[in-house]
């Protein structure tokens, strides 16, 4: 179960670690478009299609990459809300810590949003203020005036000579010369910067340029500026030449014979400085500009609190899911530690948990992974002590049953079922009162009144179980806790049964042993005095001393002749009779005290293994229902033994054994006869 649990946990970490690299590969890549958003230039006339597809598009990516994190962190939202709806272990910690960080993440972003937005409208607003407007206004009005009076200036010019030119008819191929004086002298006389005058078929006839101007700055013969003038229409423009303005005014030449012939053209240059240019680009640039921006400004406004909205939602989001990500690293561990606590409890002292770290958590893991070490050693120990207490409960001879504080068989072992005749599987679990013989329960009860105030309770019991009378010894112990004051709490009683049957047999033995003594002493003492007294007056009245009181006993086949003869046979056999009777009371009286003393042994040398086949054998007719093993020594060597005495001692053992010997062939401690 501990390497399906490392397994999972793996897994489990390897996803967190993806999950990690997504959310923050995403973190990232929005942080990074919205820096770019802010980092996009400016929008103009030539660059607003492109920044607002610019700007769209990092919207959308932004917005994609939102709901990828907004994806996993409710996932994971979910899952805790569900795992918390079923219950498991670790769920409503995770939930607390998840919400609790959502909280802490959407407070300040909310109110940094609500701050931010309200600098925003009141900043933006200001961009737009109308006196802004009308300065941008008036002053490209000022550029448009000044380039419109150059342009003027330039046309006006530009008619003044051509009438010049016309009533002078200086076109005349005779008059070119004074034609390049006439225009030099103008171009110093009104400050022009170039003047240059074409024929009908656009050809230069003459050029004048100002010193200050660049050069090349000229008319090409095939603009349209020129084509136009040549049709008879005035023409004024503004070209760029490099990063300067060059304001052009045209008027066409007519004939000096038919004035409605156009024989030529006169272009007349204002030659503008860069930086009078570059004012003046600004100027229009910030004043379209300025337009632009005023069109999209509520655009503009919700794009930056879209963008505020979208980095607090990032915020929160990162903050969700670091909420569920620091939650489950708590919660795994602890959720581990739960489960294997609960194993613990079912009874699996192999449940390990992986390791998660050197920090408190993981110290925490390696401690439980300690305890369940030393539970399983400690259970081992319990283990053996409790085969070695079963084992010694199953082969002690005598009687142990457990009671609970309720007063229920909790144990017994097989010798106080064979003394109380009762059956394990039909006592276990159930109260004392309803199992035991009734004089037994009563004293019990009295046993257990005693015990309130004493730790032991001894007594005596006579039980007749199975139609024979039983003497036992009966030791009542109440179990509690030996290191506290009191003892502690009632845990049960055990009660020890003992069978005295047999001692109390042996002890009226012994008794009658020595009653038996006294008796044979007491009987003994007279009788030697009355067969003395018999033998002597047998001898006093033999046939040499009657002889001479004329009481001489006759011989056995002889008559007798005396006058005496009827007493001396009265005699004779009277004292014969009292020494038989005496003979027979002293061997009854040796007898009776051969009773009072221990057998007196004769040992003969003799084979033991044959004296224990033998008596074997004869149990193996007697009871066939048994089966006997018999494991003999062969190299027992001969020794002095008495062969009755031993032969009455296995009997005995053999006897004993049979009669506790269950149906099967073994008795319940799984010995063997």
């Amino acid at each position: 179960m501990s390497d399906t649990s490392g397994a999972l946990q793996r897994t489990e970490n390897k996803r967190r670690r993806r999950e990690l690299i997504a959310v923050a590969v995403a973190a990232a890549t929005l942080v990074a478009f919205v820096l770019m958003q802010t980092e996009l230039p400016p929008l103009s006339s030539h660059t607003s299609l492109i920044s607002n597809l610019v700007v769209i598009l990092l919207f959308d990516l932004s917005f994609l990459l939102l709901g990828l994190m907004l994806l996993l962190v409710g996932r994971n939202l979910a899952k805790a809300i569900f795992e918390r709806r079923r219950g498991l272990i670790g769920s409503k910690l995770q939930t607390r810590l998840v919400f609790g960080f959502i909280a802490v993440a959407i407070v300040p972003s909310a109110f940094l949003l609500y701050v931010a937005g309200a600098f925003l409208h009141t900043d933006i607003d200001s961009w737009f203020d109308p006196e802004y407007g009308r300065m941008l206004d008036n002053s490209f009005e000022i550029a448009k005036v000044y380039y419109l009076n150059s342009a003027n200036n330039a046309a006006h010019f530009a008619r003044i000579m051509s009438g010049k030119i016309t009533n002078r008819n200086l076109l005349a191929p005779a008059n070119h010369a004074q034609l390049r004086a006439f225009i030099e002298q103008a171009q110093q006389e009104y400050n022009l910067g170039t003047v240059e005058v074409f024929s009908a078929d656009r050809k230069l006839l003459t050029f004048e340029l100002s010193p200050s101007i660049p050069t090349g700055i000229g008319v090409s013969p095939d603009s349209a500026l020129l084509r136009e003038t040549l049709k008879g229409h005035p023409v004024t423009r503004a070209d760029r030449f490099g990063k300067s303005d060059v304001i052009r005014g045209s008027a066409p030449i007519f004939s000096a014979t038919d004035s409605d012939d156009v024989a030529g053209a006169i272009v007349v240059d204002y030659f503008l400085p860069k930086s009078l240019a570059a004012r003046a680009a600004g100027i229009s640039q910030a004043v379209q500009a300025y337009f632009q921006l005023h069109i999209l400004h509520q655009p503009i406004m919700h794009s930056y609190i879209l963008t505020l909205a979208l980095i607090g939602l990032a915020v929160v989001l990162l903050a969700s899911w670091f909420g569920v990500y620091l939650a489950r690293e708590l919660t795994g561990p602890i959720k581990s530690l739960a489960e294997g606590t609960q194993a613990l409890a079912a009874g699996n002292l192999n449940y390990e948990i992986a390791p998660v770290g050197d920090d408190e958590i993981g110290h925490l893991v390696e401690s439980f992974n300690r305890m369940t070490s030393d539970l399983r050693k400690s259970r081992a120990e319990l283990e053996q002590r409790r085969r070695y207490t079963e084992t010694l409960l199953l082969n002690v001879s005598a009687g142990v049953v457990g009671l609970d504080r309720e007063g229920r068989i909790s144990a017994i072992n097989p010798c106080a079922e064979r003394m109380l005749g009762l059956r394990a599987t039909d006592v276990l679990g159930h109260e004392y009162s309803n199992c035991f013989d009734p004089h037994l329960r009563r004293s019990l009860d009295d046993i257990f009144a005693d015990a309130v105030r004493l730790r032991e309770v001894r007594c005596a019991l006579k039980l007749e179980i199975g139609g024979a009378e039983t003497e036992l010894m009966l030791t009542a112990s109440r179990l509690g806790d030996d290191d506290a004051a009191d003892n502690g709490p009632d845990l049960g009683t055990v009660l020890f049964f003992e069978d005295v049957s047999q001692i109390a047999k042996i002890e009226r033995m012994e008794a009658w042993r020595e009653v038996a003594r006294r008796i044979a002493h007491e009987i003994k003492n007279p009788l030697t005095p009355i067969q003395l007294s018999a033998e002597r007056l047998r001898r006093q009245f033999s046939r040499r001393d009657a002889a001479a009181l004329g009481l001489a006993l006759p011989p056995a086949d002889n008559k007798p002749e005396a006058p005496y003869e009827p007493y001396a046979e009265l005699v004779d056999e009277c004292t014969r009779t009292i020494i038989g009777e005496v003979d027979d009371l002293k061997r009854l009286v040796d007898e009776f005290s051969a009773f009072a003393r221990m057998p007196q042994l004769n040992p003969v040398p003799g084979n033991l293994n044959t004296l224990v086949e033998e008596t074997v054998t004869t149990f193996r007719e007697a009871h066939d229902e048994v089966r006997f093993e018999l494991a003999l020594e062969p190299a027992v060597p001969i020794i002095a033994i008495d062969r009755e005495a031993l032969k009455r001692a296995l009997v005995n053992l053999l006897d004993n054994a049979v009669a506790a010997t269950r149906p099967n062939g073994h008795n319940g401690a799984g010995r063997q006869i």
